[in-house]
Parts: C-alpha cells; sequence; structure tokens
C-alpha cells in the first residue's frame, strides 16, 4: 500500500503494523531488496521495477538508526518521516495494559523565565504525579515536589553571579513578559521543596474539545480513528473562536492537534484510543519529523516539531519527543525567544516530561506531609 492511497484518511491496521515494524523493530542492521512490480512501498522508496525497503535497527540503547545499503551512496537513504514514527507509536500503544485501579501520570515540568530585573534567565522544575482511581472506595492524589531553581545556562550562571548569587527572586505583579510566561505569584526559592500530597476530590479526569470530563463521558470517547476524529472535530466545531484575533479555521486545526496530544499523555483513555489519537496526529500536515534526540531527562527519542500560535503573530516552536517502541510520549517541550535588558536574544523553554502514563494496579507512595 502507497502513502498515497491513505492520504486523508486513518490508515489500515494491517499498514500500521507494517510501518512499526520498518520503524521500530529490533534487528541487525541492514537493508533489504525487494523485488515488485512497479510499486512503491509505503512511501519509503521508489524505482520502476524494485523498491528498496529501509530496514532501522533498534540499538542497546533503544535508538533508532537507519543502516545504508552497501555500495550505495548516504544520500539514498532515508529517516522515518513523521506519519511512520507516529503509526509505529500507535502500534505499540495499542499494546498497554487496558485496565487498572489507577490512571497514573508521573512526570517533570520545566520552565525558563527571566528574573525580575531580566538580566538572566532562571529554569524551575517541579516532579508531579497524578493517580486517578476509577474503582469505588479508592482515594484519587495529586503528588507534587518543587525541585528547585536555577540559572539556566553557563552565562546566566555568569550574570546571577554578578548580582550577587541571590537565592530568591521576587517578581512584580506588573512586570511586562509578552506572555511568554506567568509572572510568579509568590518568591521563586533555589532550593528544593518538600514532596506534599492532596486528595483529589472532583470528579473531573481533565478536559477535551473544551468540555470538562467525568469517567462516563471519557467512556464514551471514540476509540477508532476516524469516529474519533469527527467526535473532537464536532465539538470544537461549537467554540466561539471569533475573539481569538487568530484565523478560526487555523485555530481549530491546532486545538485538533492538542487535544490528540493531551489524549496519548495525561487523558486517562483506552489504548485503542490512544492510538487512534496517534493516527489522528499522523495524518496532520503540520508535524514535521527532525531525527533522533535526546529528551530535557537524557532519554532518547524521535523528535516532532511544529509551531504553534500562542498569541495573534507570535508563535512558539513546539517538539514532541516519542518513543515510536513503546509507544509513549516522552515530552513535550515548547520554545520561544525574549530581549533581556541588554539586548541579548534569550531561549526560553517550557517542558514537560512523562515517565509514567497508563494503568496500573499499584498505589502510590504517599509521603508524609498530605492533604
Amino acid at each position: 500500500m502507497r502513502d498515497e492511497d491513505l492520504t486523508g484518511r486513518a490508515s489500515t491496521t494491517g499498514a500500521d503494523a507494517l510501518l512499526a515494524e520498518i520503524v521500530s523493530m529490533e534487528r541487525p542492521a541492514r537493508r533489504r531488496l525487494l523485488r515488485l512490480p512497479g510499486r512503491a512501498l509505503l512511501g519509503l522508496a521508489a524505482a520502476a521495477t524494485a523498491v528498496a525497503v529501509i530496514a532501522p535497527a533498534m540499538l542497546s540503547d533503544n535508538t533508532i538508526s537507519v543502516a545504508p545499503q552497501p555500495g550505495t551512496s548516504t544520500s539514498a537513504t532515508a529517516e522515518p518521516t513523521a506519519r511512520q514514527i507516529l503509526l509505529a507509536a500507535a502500534v505499540a500503544a495499542e499494546q498497554a495494559p487496558a485496565s487498572g485501579d489507577y490512571w497514573r501520570y508521573k512526570g517533570v515540568t520545566r520552565w525558563m523565565l527571566t528574573d525580575p530585573t531580566r538580566n538572566y534567565v532562571l529554569e524551575k522544575a517541579r516532579a508531579g504525579e497524578q493517580w486517578l482511581a476509577r474503582r469505588t472506595g479508592l482515594q484519587s492524589w495529586r503528588i507534587g515536589q518543587d525541585l528547585g531553581v536555577k540559572p539556566a545556562t553557563p552565562q546566566d550562571e555568569a550574570a546571577w553571579r554578578a548580582a550577587g548569587s541571590p537565592t530568591s527572586w521576587r517578581y512584580p505583579k506588573d512586570m511586562k513578559t509578552e506572555n511568554l510566561f506567568s509572572v510568579p505569584h509568590r518568591p521563586l526559592e533555589a532550593a528544593a521543596g518538600e514532596r506534599t500530597a492532596e486528595r483529589l476530590r472532583w470528579k473531573t479526569v481533565g478536559d477535551l474539545a473544551g468540555e470538562s470530563l467525568t469517567w462516563k463521558k471519557m467512556r464514551a470517547v471514540p476509540d477508532e480513528p476516524e469516529t474519533l476524529r469527527s467526535y473532537l472535530e464536532e465539538r470544537i466545531g461549537r467554540l466561539d473562536l471569533t475573539g481569538s484575533g487568530m484565523d478560526v479555521e487555523e485555530a481549530r486545526k491546532h486545538i485538533l492537534l492538542r487535544d490528540c496530544v493531551d489524549i496519548i499523555s495525561t487523558l486517562p483513555a483506552s489504548p485503542e484510543t490512544r492510538a487512534s489519537a496517534y493516527r489522528i496526529l499522523a495524518s496532520l500536515p503540520a508535524i514535521r519529523a527532525e531525527g533522533e534526540t535526546t529528551d530535557p531527562l537524557g532519554r532518547r527519542g524521535q523528535s516532532l516539531s511544529y509551531q504553534e500560535e500562542i498569541e495573534p503573530g507570535v508563535f512558539a516552536e513546539v517538539r514532541l519527543v516519542v518513543d515510536p517502541s513503546t509507544g509513549l510520549l516522552l515530552s513535550e517541550v515548547r520554545a520561544n525567544t525574549t530581549e533581556l535588558a541588554d539586548g541579548r536574544q534569550a531561549e526560553l523553554r517550557v517542558s514537560r516530561s512523562f515517565q509514567e502514563i497508563g494503568w496500573t494496579d499499584e498505589r502510590p507512595q504517599l509521603p508524609t506531609r498530605r492533604n
């Protein structure tokens, strides 16, 4: 089946499974030459009478590489496309556990912001867990810990030392930020905080297409690609986006993309629904493959990027790092630039790194401090 045969619709399960083999199956590095009558296989390469299928090798550190065929130039090789990576992740996501007492999310959030004087950039980190109890009688929990604040780069550290190496930062409420970050409402502290837990008493499990979801509504979210897309687009179409200042159709496309990212990350969806969200993402032309990379926690994965309009005319670059062999979204990173007081252009990044996503029968390890 050719890629062009699948344009504009979800692919078949068989085609997805074959893509998963090509993109993420562990095997010795090699290329095979398949003799086929005038058809390109999955759009990876084409010839009049034969097609060369690239077989990536899964190395010992779970990275993906493409081995060139002996005697050919390196230009004949091809890295996995965004579509191939996402469809391989879809196949892997379907193999995840489908039930458990808790939906568990565990990760680390990092965000950068300038110091109050705009002379250097700080990076703040926080670890977080969310345990949503599906079974009656179990308590839902949110667990968090501030991991501290530090200068973001060696250049920022030099400016921080020149400012007297402060260990806390208090921000004025009217500080200009170009909407790139929220002004902290309380002082930032360099030292890490205590791990704490909070009982969750609300009845919702997340938001999708502008609607808060209960467990009942979450179970009603479709698990097939075409019906899931129709479900999301119908609800997105109800949203009043006329006051956003952005093109309404483009805004709707962006919300569809964001909803799919939420489904594969934090929402307590079934494996089939998460796989369908990956397949919808695979059909979106805005997502580009950027090759293998390291995420903020040092894990290797395939990088995918797209642009996000955060306000009219202001764009951020968004990077998703995916492990196609497990179907896990490793991280999501947004980047933009700002000008510091001395005129230096500085990058501001916000990242979410996902360590655990999915259903489990385990119990949370609760800290002593809880409310």
